[in-house]
């Protein structure tokens, strides 16, 4: 038996990469998916699509449902969680993953952008989570997992080292919005964690140690496909962790997924569960 058997899974941002990668993990161990993205058919301008992740989940001996949805647009959105629990009964986990992103310098950042980063990436999740806690209270705990990335850490202060790679993506890159969305993400987690901990809820972030070649990362342009990369299915594995676990052994952290599976003694597998995933230790 499947450490998500009998549970139910939402993961948004489903489609390709990370959240197409988690979703298969978990249907690997049991879970019952929703997953959501904003168009089912391949939209011409990135690999994968919300039916192909389903059928893939299928192939497996999966159930899944699939809901098109905008999660900038909050009565799209509202729709998520009724869906499920039409389909399936209920709630247990709930993965945000799903994320947008406009790499500019902060001062050339048009204002619809940022309140686009915002509302999904940082609105989205929120009330996600909210319109889910009823229900996994009701059936006795469940697991809320938001995505993260390492740009939510600020840069070193003044004197500053002009070599330092991370002052660097700074000054050419332009991750600032994005990671401003992302570290008020971890802060919502972390208060979200300790008000639901009487109700057996974990509430975690979790993030890569720097990048994973998903279509829409190397899409984006702020990448080097060979440089800096973990494998997929190490946030899988970290993702499945967080959300199959006793809630009070991990609840109100902001994980990196490397240090996290190593602390943990737990090995990468192949997204169907089966084989060690071959030349990787984390």
């Amino acid at each position: 038996m499947g450490t998500l058997e009998g549970k139910v899974a939402i993961v948004t941002g489903a489609s390709r990469g990370i959240g197409a990668g988690i979703a298969l993990r978990f249907a690997a161990e049991g879970a019952k998916l929703v997953i959501t993205a904003r168009s089912l058919e391949p939209d011409g301008k990135l690999p994968g699509s919300l039916n192909e992740t389903a059928a893939r989940i299928r192939a497996m001996g999966g159930e899944v449902h699939c809901v098109k949805a905008d999660l900038a647009d909050p009565v799209d959105r509202a729709r998520i969680v009724p869906e499920t629990i039409a389909r399936f009964g209920g709630v247990d986990v709930l993965v945000n993953n799903a994320a947008w992103a406009r790499f500019r310098p902060t001062r050339e950042q048009m204002p619809k952008h940022a309140h686009q980063a915002f509302e999904i990436n940082y609105f989205a999740p929120l009330e996600l989570s909210q319109q889910a806690i009823p229900s996994m209270i009701e059936r006795g705990g469940g697991w809320i997992l938001n995505l993260s990335s390492a740009t939510s850490r600020l840069p070193a202060a003044a004197p500053y080292d002009t070599t330092d790679r991370y002052f660097q993506f700074h000054v050419h890159s332009g991750p600032t919005i994005y990671g401003s969305t992302k570290a008020a993400l971890e802060r919502m987690s972390a208060g979200f964690a300790a008000e639901l901990a009487a109700s057996g809820i974990a509430v975690n972030t979790l993030a890569p140690v720097e990048a994973v070649a998903s279509e829409g990362a190397l899409e984006s342009g702020t990448i080097d496909e060979g440089a800096h990369m973990e494998p997929l299915e190490a946030m899988a594995e970290a993702a499945l962790q967080l959300c199959s676990r006793p809630q009070g052994e991990l609840s109100g952290r902001c994980v990196l997924s490397l240090p996290l599976l190593r602390e943990l003694g737990v090995v990468v597998r192949t997204l169907d569960g089966g084989e060690p995933l071959a030349g990787f230790t984390p």
